[in-house]
């Protein structure tokens, strides 16, 4: 009896390997069978999405997946790096890249290149084989994190709004906080110091309205209008110090055209530049541009906390002349000891013929990046609106057409390395605003930008929101946003001063 029941487990055991033997083979039958048969060469690169041709990579970016573009019913690829490995995959009409293989591909081809083949079939089952192309690898990695507002690019009202951290190496996005948690108000212009994922802030407007800040998870609600301002802190920008934080306070208003190929204008009635003194909790006159004649907004801090950057235009009749003002990019010294601006401005680009706005130097120190339009201080709805960049060491400005497109690019941040940066841009629909990444070398020169990776390549198509205030970070935000919920119903907002 008992070896007619190991007969019986033994026929059993032997079913079962032969059924998964079957399995494996049909599996590879199956693979097989995506691969090309007899294709034809093609004399044109594949179209793809996003467009990853010739671009240039950090070393510690998640995969590059995409899709074929066309009538394709099936893909196949193989990625050759210049240093070693091979890897291939097959699809339907996209790539999706194991993460593990692609980092493998990164570490060994850093400085070097990998070559991607595309080959597809279409429905009359002929196979085409397109000519290769290229992503190179850099040897300097990026932040390893991207911070932005998801809002619906509405003009009147917002709906759902959240501020989110995508950790660049993988896909996982996590929110910092959303507006669902926080009575659906407005959540907006969140700033790091230097970069450090620990100290930041951001506005809520509305329903718990105050100015947050955050330092390594302390949260701080503050009132932030005074008597002798003309609004909330607005946009915000970090002294490397960590003691100040300078920011335009504006009286923001906005109409809309009647004609389709414009949409609507944002523009300031009034406009200041101040500076905030975290310890004393205080607005510093003495380091602070107030003026009636001129509208002063968009200030940074240089690198070494010594000069503070802004934008100003003479304050023209709004919004009669909204088509009329210009914004040049000036700077004051500021003592960092004595919280003073210490001497007269000093104009860095002039308002005879453009507008400039968002002005951002590279932690180095090297060089200035700037939103260059045709008017206004608002380019985000421009679409003549271009990055430009000039050579602080000598003053000689950069050539930025690689970086541009047809379309809209606006916001942009630096990695602490100086040698990437994050840029907002319309590029793709001319409706949202996605972010693109892209390398500056040591001289300046930019490489071709890539929109930020996705897990699945067709996300950007049915993702309905844009990517606003992108900033690139050194590691992942730690606070909850229960906390910060927390905070924004249970605290009480302090008053701040002006001295």
């Amino acid at each position: 009896m008992k070896n007619e029941t190991k007969r019986k487990v033994v026929r059993i055991a032997v079913i079962f390997i032969l059924i998964i033997n079957l399995l494996a083979l049909l599996f590879v039958f199956s693979a097989c069978s995506h691969r090309p048969e007899n294709p034809k060469l093609t004399n044109e690169q594949p179209a793809i999405f996003p467009d990853y041709k010739e671009v240039t990579v950090p070393p510690n970016i998640a995969p590059l997946n995409f899709r074929l573009e066309g009538d394709i019913q099936n893909c196949y690829i193989t990625l050759n790096g210049e240093n070693g490995s091979s890897f291939s995959y097959s699809g339907k009409n996209s790539i999706r890249i194991k993460p593990k293989e692609w980092k493998k591909l990164l570490t060994e081809n850093a400085g070097k290149s990998i070559k991607i083949t595309v080959s597809s079939q279409a429905k009359d089952k002929q196979w085409s084989t397109w000519q290769a192309f290229n992503i190179y690898v850099s040897n300097d990695p990026i932040d390893s994190h991207l911070v932005y507002r998801l809002i619906e690019p509405g003009y009147e009202k917002w709906h759902i709004i959240g501020i989110y951290q995508r950790d660049l190496t993988t896909y996982k996005e996590k929110p910092i906080i959303k507006n669902n948690m926080t009575a659906y108000n407005c959540i907006n212009c969140h700033s790091f110091c230097g970069g450090n994922p620990q100290q930041m802030m951001f506005h809520m407007r509305a329903t718990h309205g105050g100015t947050y800040i955050i330092t390594d998870n302390e949260i701080q609600k503050l009132n932030t209008k005074t008597e002798q301002t003309i609004s909330n802190l607005t946009y915000p920008y970090w002294h490397p110090s960590g003691k100040y934080i300078t920011t335009s306070v504006n009286d923001i208003k906005q109409f809309f055209h009647a004609v389709k190929e414009k949409k609507m204008e944002v523009f300031d009635i009034e406009s200041d530049v101040v500076v905030y003194d975290i310890e004393k909790q205080a607005i510093l006159s003495e380091a602070s541009i107030i003026s009636k004649d001129a509208y002063e907004t968009f200030p940074s801090f240089s690198p070494d906390g010594s000069w503070l950057y802004y934008c100003s235009a003479p304050a023209l009749p709004m919004p009669q002349q909204y088509d009329s003002i210009r914004y040049a990019l000036c700077r004051v010294p500021f003592d960092a000891n004595q919280g003073r601006i210490t001497a007269g401005v000093d104009t860095i680009v002039g308002n005879d013929r453009f507008s400039a706005s968002f002005p951002r130097i590279s932690p180095d120190g090297h060089f200035l990046m700037y939103t260059e339009t045709a008017y206004g201080q608002f380019p985000i709805w421009h679409k003549n609106a271009e990055i430009r960049m000039i050579d602080l060491l000598n003053g000689n400005p950069v050539d930025m057409s690689a970086i541009n497109s047809e379309d809209t690019e606006s916001y942009h941040s630096w990695s602490r390395n100086s040698r990437w940066v994050v840029v907002s841009s319309r590029r793709d629909n001319g409706l949202y605003t996605l972010p693109y990444l892209a390398h500056i070398d040591e001289n300046g020169q930019a490489s071709k930008p890539f929109l930020l990776p996705q897990k699945d390549p067709d996300l950007y198509d049915y993702l309905l929101y844009s990517y606003n205030l992108p900033e690139l970070v050194e590691g992942a935000v730690t606070v909850s946003p229960y906390a910060i919920q927390h905070a924004a119903e249970k605290q009480s907002a302090v008053q701040v001063s002006f001295r």
